[in-house]
């Protein structure tokens, strides 16, 4: 058996920020941790998903840093466009969809649908009666009852048990087993959000300092190391990068999703993303950087800045290489 995922963001996205139980929480990072628990758990199932969507005016809001995210993760972002009243084409967009891979995919049994809005229940209704398995996944709350009554319990999964590997509540209702399954491929965990929707365009650069919202969390997984080579040479060479980023810009601050996709990306062009995010995860448990949050005064998320310990012995060793090139040349 194989699925296919079709979300909403935005709709989850708004549907835990509103829960004051999460006030304080990363909300994006949480909405991409389900998404990520989704996956597993279709693997589990032994419906792994194929074919995996996300919709949302990513160029406005929640922001285009999670296009990036969502891409890597399998759910390919869709841009939907915005009316003058501020509602989106995103209902519209999923549906055709939805009704596209129930036509031409005969090779995709079940049907997932990441939202709670009532505006689903003809397209939930046309995969029932196109006798494929589907799902809804929302917050049981924020999820219309009418929506709920015509999907049945049995098909309706809580997004909020999907939160902290599915440990809280109960487990959702499996998917009906399948033979011969295929192996679904490994989720990627999440990235730290980013800064404002400038910043994919100027690299690494910052602007004055913002007030400092929070330090992040350790999220990124840290089996992703890559064993071909020596460790601490990486390292070394990521804190090289990023003193020349601060160089670059004047600043002790370097942005931290556009330092990933430039000067990490481009000198470190034989690891997958995975890889060079572990790389700074491995520098912050070192304690080498800390990532801290910042007030973002072009939108209602925060963004992440690399700060490195100037006192570290790996930091004055890199400072004192620059000091030896610049003396050379």
């Amino acid at each position: 058996m194989h699925a296919a995922v079709f979300v909403d963001f935005e709709n989850l996205f708004l549907s835990l920020k509103n829960r004051e139980e999460l006030s304080g929480l990363r909300i994006r990072e949480l909405s991409l941790g389900i998404l990520e628990q989704l996956k597993q758990r279709l693997h589990r199932d032994k419906a792994p998903m194929v074919l995996g969507r996300s919709y949302a005016a990513f160029d406005t809001y929640p922001g285009m840093e999670v296009a990036h995210d969502l891409a890597l993760m399998g759910f390919d972002p869709q841009y939907v466009l915005v009316g003058h009243a501020g509602k989106n084409s995103a209902d519209v967009q999923l549906a055709c969809d939805v009704c596209r891979v129930l036509y031409r995919r005969p090779d995709i049994d079940a049907i997932v649908i990441v939202s709670g809005d009532r505006d689903f229940i003809p397209i939930a209704r046309q995969v029932l009666e196109e006798n494929r398995e589907l799902r809804v996944v929302a917050i049981p709350d924020s999820t219309s009852g009418d929506l709920r009554m015509r999907v049945g319990a049995d098909r309706f999964w809580n997004a909020l048990d999907l939160i902290d590997k599915g440990q809280r509540g109960a487990e959702p209702s499996p998917l009906p087993a399948a033979n011969g399954a295929a192996d679904a491929p490994a989720a990627v965990a999440p990235e730290v959000p980013a800064g404002p929707a400038e910043a994919a365009a100027v690299a690494d650069e910052v602007p004055a300092r913002a007030a400092i919202v929070g330090h992040i969390p350790v999220t990124w997984r840290t089996d992703e190391l890559p064993r071909d080579a020596d460790i601490d040479e990486r390292l070394q060479q990521c804190v090289d990068l990023i003193q020349r980023a601060q160089v670059r810009h004047g600043s002790s601050e370097v942005w931290l999703s556009p330092f990933l996709k430039g000067p990490m990306s481009q000198h470190f062009s034989g690891l997958v993303h995975p890889e060079r995010r572990a790389l700074i995860n491995e520098l912050r448990h070192r304690g080498v950087i800390r990532i801290e949050e910042r007030e973002n005064q072009y939108a209602d998320h925060p963004y992440s800045v690399i700060v490195l310990d100037e006192n570290h012995p790996m930091v004055r060793e890199a400072a004192d290489r620059a000091s030896a090139r610049e003396e050379v040349q």
